[in-house]
């Protein structure tokens, strides 16, 4: 005997209740599900430009960034060297200070901790400092501060630093006198005493690199321990010397005799 067959999904050839349900809740879930995606999803950032897109070799270098959707704790980096800091402004933009780089052309990558999310190829451009001029000149001045020993050690002849390429040489010295240093407080120029301390009177022959000011000048500028000292008069330069550093004060400034 044959039993009937009853349709579950169907009656009389028209959906029934069920079916009809479940299709209402796929359309209305899935779009509700979609919205929900694109309106909490973090939204994908992306580099757009590099200002400047070229700077010129040297130290403590910063670029900024421009982009979409940048947030804190993102890194950028110039080729494979990573960028020093990353001080966001905004969703769309963020400061760089640019580690020591080569002259070259590097590309710039947007990194979201160790996964890379966009690139600038070939986006930033370091260019080589120009050769620097290096002049010879002659300052008079003094040796400031120094102890009855190490008076006694400084003569004509004398080189600094003692070895390697010298940037300084003593051509003559002279008398000794008690210590005092030129100090500038505004538009005043004093001479304040240094207690208990000589100065010795030289003549030196000095390096020096001719760098521009801001107004187009030329000075000449002499390597220091921390910064470079202009050399004119006034100012005062560092020396290196076998027993340590030593301070020359420059009173007139001229041009070298001769050359060595």
């Amino acid at each position: 005997m044959t039993l009937p067959t009853v349709d579950r999904g169907r009656s009389g050839g028209r959906v029934n209740l069920v079916d009809a349900a479940v299709a209402v809740v796929i359309l209305v879930l899935i779009p509700m599900a979609y919205g929900a995606y694109l309106l909490f999803r973090t939204p994908p950032a992306k580099l757009t430009s590099v200002v400047p897109a070229t700077v010129y070799q040297g130290p403590g270098l910063h670029i900024e960034v421009d982009g979409e959707n940048l947030r804190p704790f993102m890194r950028v980096s110039l080729g494979t060297h990573q960028g020093r800091t990353f001080e966001i402004d905004g969703p769309g933009g963020a400061m760089v200070a640019l580690p020591d780089l080569a002259p070259g052309v590097y590309d710039v990558v947007l990194y979201d901790y160790m996964q890379e999310i966009s690139r600038l190829p070939k986006a930033l451009t370091v260019l080589p400092l120009a050769p620097t001029p290096t002049v010879e000149l002659e300052v008079t001045g003094a040796f400031k501060g120094l102890s009855s020993d190490r008076i006694k050690g400084l003569k004509a002849g004398d080189r600094f630093p003692p070895t390697g390429d010298a940037v300084a040489e003593v051509l003559s010295v002279g008398a000794v006198s008690p210590s005092e240093v030129s100090l500038r407080a505004g538009a005043t120029s004093l001479r304040v005493p240094v207690p208990g301390r000589t100065d010795l009177a030289a003549v030196l022959r000095v390096k020096c690199s001719v760098t521009a000011s801001a107004d187009g000048s030329l000075r000449c500028s002499f390597a220091g321990p921390t910064q470079p000292a202009d050399v004119a008069p006034g100012s005062a330069l560092s020396l290196a010397t076998s027993s340590g550093w030593a301070m020359f004060q420059v009173d007139q400034v001229r041009t070298a005799t001769s050359s060595r």
